[in-house]
């Protein structure tokens, strides 16, 4: 066979050709025909046109109509007329003509431009920048080996500068590498190549003509989109930080209590002002409204559980199923597993899988008997909270504490971004207003005595934080003597309820002290000297009841000086002597 290509294009003005769009053995005059219609098969797979010849024992073709010279292609035994037409541009729909020695009238046949073609890798649907998520998420449950674990191919076409999404991926095929073969859709697997890495190519399958209803409507190879599949990252470094209660997952990670239902941590935006997160997808927001940089999530809130819920074995046959667990050689739950991994994102499949344990709790709580929180003694009465440990050095128990606005409710988003600090046996912390806000409350739990187990649950401290009580009691006189004045002071917050002033003196400044006088309000703040306080020491007790939490407190003032006799009272003259 010849062949003689024209570099030329097409010519589609008019001819004084005989062009039929759906010939079948058409006369003209002379009793000249042309070839039909249905004769002439495009093979788009090897990129061939077949000709059933008919009466022909040559036929013709050429991309120009009025063609001095035609490339002939001889009939077969079998009466067919196959050439060779790759010489056709892909990018463009091409018109060749053809005509036969007996069917001698002209005829063409389209062979359609190839369609643009690409594709595109996201490591999960939902973290695609499309708006036919859900449509893509519809085409791959039918291809179970495509996961968030593998990733995913989205294709497109394009017509006219406008691109649009493209389902039919099982008229869809793909090659790995340049010198790959072509191989069906269904038997692509992602996953047996993130390992290491690879370049892949994707077309549209061609369709033959003879494959078509009307056996003429045939479409070539779509062009080749390539998608670079980039090699699976480690695993990330995982820790729990048992001390805080805490797992070291952050933002762009996602975790999982049975490697199938995965949770994601929003994406940090360090270009976004204000620090805000930037997540495309809430169905995976789980810290929707936070303005820092996410580092670390509390072990409640990875696991599912109230913030406030102990960490231990209780929890398998409370939640079912819900959890893999450690057991050790005795058959006895120890932990907890969690899976934790790098999520995909737009152009990354997931990393490789970090498999972290999380121990039990083993401690209880006593707050009441441990704990004792008093206001501290300051003019003010302000100033903030003095928390003790009471458990001795022998026996001790390490604390943790938190202060929180709501303890009933708290969110396990709340308690993941809560600061503990630690309050240690035998000690005192002092706690200034500015962070002991009136308000709020205080929370405790029993820190973990090693790495081998959590902290315990927490326990809210029953009165909130009000600094409507007496912190303070300090005494003033106008002088020392029977029938002077002393006047009782406590601090300037606003105490609520009635305030009682106790008077008490002792013989000892440091002696023991008992009651002289007691009573509410302004009256029983002021305690006029009496002969018979001469020689003694007095102080004051101020005490009151909040009216919001039914809480007492009470401060006691230093002692006076000693009560004396008024040295400026003239002597008594002695009554005269009867003789």
């Amino acid at each position: 066979m010849r062949r003689f290509v024209k570099g030329a294009a097409l010519l589609l003005c008019a001819l004084s050709v005989s062009v039929f769009a759906k010939g079948t053995d058409a006369k003209a005059a002379g009793n000249a025909t042309m070839l039909p219609d249905q004769s002439i098969q495009v093979n788009y797979e090897y990129e061939e046109m077949v000709v059933t010849a008919g009466k022909n024992t040559v036929i013709y073709y050429s991309d120009n109509a009025n063609a001095n010279t035609w490339e002939e292609a001889e009939v077969g035994a079998d009466g067919k007329a196959v050439f060779d037409i790759s010489w056709v541009k892909a990018g463009v729909t091409t018109r060749v003509y053809l005509k036969g020695d007996a069917d001698t009238l002209i005829t063409a046949r389209y062979i359609n431009a190839e369609e643009k073609f690409s594709a595109e890798f996201v490591g999960d649907i939902s973290a695609a920048d499309v708006v036919d998520v859900e449509a893509w998420k519809d085409v791959y449950e039918k291809y179970p080996q495509f996961t968030s674990k593998t990733g995913y191919v989205l294709f497109f076409t394009k017509k006219g500068g406008a691109e649009t999404a493209y389902f039919n991926v099982e008229n869809v095929e793909w090659k790995k590498g340049t010198t790959g073969n072509w191989r069906p859709f269904k038997e692509l697997n992602l996953g047996q190549m993130n390992s290491k890495g690879a370049s892949l190519y994707f077309r549209i399958k061609a369709v033959n003509d003879e494959d078509t209803k009307d056996k003429i409507s045939g479409n070539r190879y779509s062009s080749e989109g390539k998608v670079f599949l980039q090699k699976t990252a480690a695993a990330p470094t995982v820790n729990v930080n048992n001390a805080a209660m805490s797992v070291s997952i952050r933002n762009g990670m996602e975790y999982s209590l049975n490697e199938k239902d995965w949770y994601l941590v929003p994406t940090y935006s360090k270009a976004a002002t204000g620090n805000d997160v930037s997540v495309k997808v809430e169905n995976y927001d789980i810290l929707p409204t936070t303005n820092q940089r996410i580092t670390t999530l509390a072990v409640p809130f990875v696991l599912g559980v109230p913030a406030n819920r102990k960490i231990d074995e209780t929890l398998i046959s409370e939640y079912p199923g819900r959890y893999e667990v450690k057991k050790n050689n005795a058959g006895d739950i120890t932990g907890i597993y969690l899976y934790v991994r790098t999520a995909a994102g737009q152009r990354k499949s997931a990393s490789k899988t970090e498999k972290v344990l999380i121990p039990f709790a083993n401690a209880e709580p006593d707050i009441m008997n441990d704990i004792t929180v008093k206001y501290q003694n300051t003019k003010s009465g302000t100033s903030g909270l003095m928390i003790t440990n009471n458990t001795t050095a022998k026996d001790g128990v390490d604390y943790q504490y938190a202060i929180v606005d709501n303890p009933d409710n708290l969110t396990g988003e709340e308690l993941s971004e809560l600061k503990w600090s630690t309050l240690k046996a035998t000690k005192t912390v002092k706690v200034g207003s500015s962070k002991a806000q009136t308000g709020k409350y205080l929370i405790f739990r029993v820190s973990a005595k090693n790495k081998g187990e959590l902290p315990s649950e927490y326990i809210k401290y029953p009165y909130q934080i009000l600094y409507d009580k007496v912190t303070y009691a300090t005494i003033s006189n106008t002088s020392l003597y029977p029938g002077g004045v002393i006047s009782a002071v406590t601090g300037n917050n606003a105490i609520s309820g009635p305030i009682t002033y106790t008077w008490e003196r002792s013989d000892k400044a440091n002696g023991t002290y008992t009651e002289i006088a007691s009573g509410e309000g302004y009256a029983a703040s002021r305690y006029t000297i009496k002969e018979s306080d001469i020689g003694y020491y007095i102080r004051v007790r101020i005490s009151n009841t909040s009216t919001v939490t039914g809480e007492s407190a009470s401060a006691t003032s230093k002692s006076s000086g000693k009560i004396i006799k008024d040295p400026t009272a003239p002597t008594p003259t002695p009554a005269p002597t009867t003789p």
